[in-house]
């Protein structure tokens, strides 16, 4: 039985639909993404799955008597004054409390009790394991907490880490049914990374929505696009089914030309002889059969896709060769050791940087003291002369005025040579149309305000991007156009970001901040994570123990399995494919084949052929048949190879996963 079950689910907000007869399971060991825009209902349908809203109707089950693990949206004055060990074995049940109640039980002789009892037992050895106390540091620690702070209360973290003491308390709590909204906020690199190796290894069943790419690569095995008309789980991650997505249009294309080139013939026809008496009824018949094929052919026509962000920065002025120079940059906290040695580093025109260190190293400290937000106690920050630059932080309200109005923001933090009608117009690229130029800042979304931000970078045509997390708040496709963008820049850039699909696409060069200095890395972030990885493979390791040693031979083994299953499935592939290709060149033949017959059949001279038209219709429908069948094989076929691909996948991430572990 599913994990989780889902059917007929319908859902109305603001008198519009978000689902109608949503129906999908999700079995043991399935990680289920769910995607699609902003406002199409991810976390809503989270939110009922959980329980914390209600359907208009529709029906879910789950296999877990346990439930579900849901991140709550709000923490209580008892949730803030405990410590934040404490706070996460609150979800642990009392074992003082169980060998009471067994006491009690030996002590009466009641056998039936007593077996009751230990099903009891063994179910909460298998939700909680055997030592849940060293479970819940593992997690913490995983995801970023020391030891040392395992004694503060919750109260005393900042927003970002009650968020991931939240998401510990739900990682442990034993069930076998997560449902994660947005897991990586809040989160570094390395704690994204851990919690990824944790969801690759959990055993039940999860649904999750994400903005993080790579995320949504690594842990995805079937994706659920809502915001479609008919919502469907498709197998494979994220990148797999935008190139499935993209393989459909090209094939809905390729059947809409067909049947666009089938109307044409038929309505020459109809217009020759619809008013030749002999001929009429024939062309009234083909007129219908037009109708039919109109029919089909909006079917096949693409989904109407909500308006999304897509835009390019303008080109910037010129800029002098250095843009950027720091000497013996130096920072304390009042009272505090510095932060790093004294910094010294120059940034050139055209390159593009991303800043790279755990959180805490102090990178968007460097941000503010290059940017003016904050005054170095050592040192100093030499900007270019014709450096125009432009600041874009995770924090809005430390550029935003929370008290104006988008359009009177936009007005403020623009170049003030921008004419009304360039901010309007700029603000409606930017998805903040008509309807927000006099709505108060403070009324905006996360995304909404990202969005202002940016926008007003456009209209000062910077040539000097300092981005501090630019991708917080915004979707999937969001994230794609300013990536494009920002990848398209000619400008200067330097980034701070947890973004690794950012880094990866934009960055040109990662310069890692640690307290001995700047370490550039001129490869860009890949070059920096497999040095990152290489430099832990290298740790000087003590001697291993005999069942270390044992778990390298069981590793040796597992690996020499795992090739022998790639090799199964690359022979398995191979064969498909070449059916596929072969499939397809059939299929491209036949098509010319009916199209030419419908030219020869739609002629005059073949009409009056009686005995021609006849064989022309046979072969006509022959081909007509022909094509199904093999439109049918190929289906057939994509869905045998995409399975094989979803298993090649999975196989690579066990092996990228056990590979990570081992260094």
């Amino acid at each position: 039985m599913a994990s989780l079950s889902v059917t007929n689910l319908h859902k109305s907000y603001g008198g519009r639909d978000l689902f109608t007869a949503l129906s999908f399971d999700v079995p043991d060991g399935c990680r289920l993404a769910l995607v699609g825009p902003n406002g199409c209902g991810k976390s809503t349908l989270l939110r009922i799955l959980a329980g914390e809203a209600g359907a208009d109707r529709g029906e879910i089950k789950t296999g877990d008597a346990a439930g579900v693990g849901y991140v709550a949206q709000e923490l209580s004055p008892d949730d803030l004054s405990q410590g934040i060990l404490a706070f996460v074995l609150a979800v642990f049940p009392s074992w003082a409390d169980f060998w009471a109640r067994w006491e009690s039980a030996l002590a009466a002789r009641d056998e039936t009790l007593l077996a009751r009892l230990a099903r009891e037992q063994a179910d909460l050895e298998a939700r909680f394991g055997y030592n849940p106390e060293h479970k819940a540091e593992s997690v913490l620690m995983g995801l970023g907490f020391t030891r040392e702070e395992f004694g503060k209360t919750v109260g005393q973290f900042s927003g970002g880490w009650r968020e991931r003491a939240k998401l510990a308390r739900v990682l442990v709590q034993g069930t076998g049914t997560l449902l994660l909204d947005e897991p990586t906020n809040h989160l570094d690199l390395e704690a994204v990374e851990w919690l990824e190796e944790y969801l690759l290894s959990f055993p039940g069943a999860l649904a999750f929505v994400a903005h993080d790419r790579v995320f949504l690569d690594k842990v995805a095995t079937h994706v659920l696009p809502l915001g479609t008309a008919k919502p469907t789980p498709r197998k494979g991650n994220f990148s797999q089914y935008l190139a499935w997505t993209e393989e459909q249009e090209v094939v809905r294309a390729r059947q809409a030309e067909k049947i666009e080139a089938r109307i044409g013939h038929q309505m020459d026809y109809i217009r020759r002889f619809r008013v030749k008496a002999r001929k009429a009824a024939q062309a009234q018949s083909k007129l219908r059969s037009v109708e039919k094929l109109q029919e089909e052919l909006s079917g096949l026509a693409p989904e109407r896709r909500r308006k999304s962000l897509s835009f390019s920065l303008p080109e910037p002025p010129p800029a002098e060769k250095v843009v950027m120079q720091a000497v013996d940059l130096a920072f304390s906290f009042s009272g505090g050791a510095p932060l790093w040695k004294p910094l010294s580093f120059t940034v050139y025109r055209g390159q593009k940087i991303a800043l790279v260190a755990p959180n805490g190293a102090g990178k968007s400290t460097l941000i503010k003291l290059l940017t003016g937000g904050l005054a170095p106690t050592g040192g100093s920050v030499l900007p270019g002369a014709k450096t125009r630059l432009g600041y874009f932080s995770q924090h809005q309200t430390e550029i935003l005025s929370l008290s104006g109005t988008v359009l009177s923001e936009m007005r403020r933090l623009s170049d003030p040579r921008c004419l009304e009608e360039e901010l309007m117009g700029t603000l409606g690229l930017f998805l903040l149309g008509e309807e927000y130029f006099d709505r108060p800042v403070a009324r905006l979304s996360g995304g909404e305000k990202s969005r202002l931000v940016l926008a007003s970078l456009f209209l000062r045509r910077c040539n000097f991007l300092i981005l501090d997390e630019p991708t917080n708040h915004l979707d999937l496709e969001s994230r794609e156009a300013l990536i494009e963008a920002l990848a398209g820049f000619s400008g200067t850039i330097l980034l701070v970001a947890h973004d690794r699909w950012l880094m990866q696409e934009v960055a040109e060069e990662a310069w890692a901040l640690t307290r001995e200095g700047v370490t550039q890395y001129l490869g860009g972030f890949e070059e920096y994570e497999r040095c990152r990885r290489r430099e832990a493979a290298e740790t000087p390791k003590n001697c291993p123990a005999p069942e270390t040693q044992l778990r390298r031979k069981l590793d040796k083994d597992e690996k020499r399995r795992q090739a022998e299953l790639r090799n199964a499935l690359s022979r398995e592939m191979k064969p498909k494919k070449e059916a596929y290709d072969r499939l397809m060149l059939d299929l491209d033949a036949v098509a010319e084949a009916q199209a030419e017959a419908e030219r020869v059949l739609a002629l005059p001279e073949t009409y009056a052929d009686h005995e021609r038209f006849l064989r022309l219709t046979s072969e006509y429908q022959r081909h007509k048949e022909r094509e199904e069948e093999l439109l049918l094989e190929l289906a057939a076929l994509e869905a045998d190879l995409a399975a094989l691909e979803a298993r090649r996948a999975e196989l690579l991430g066990l092996e990228a996963t056990q590979a990570e572990r081992a260094s």
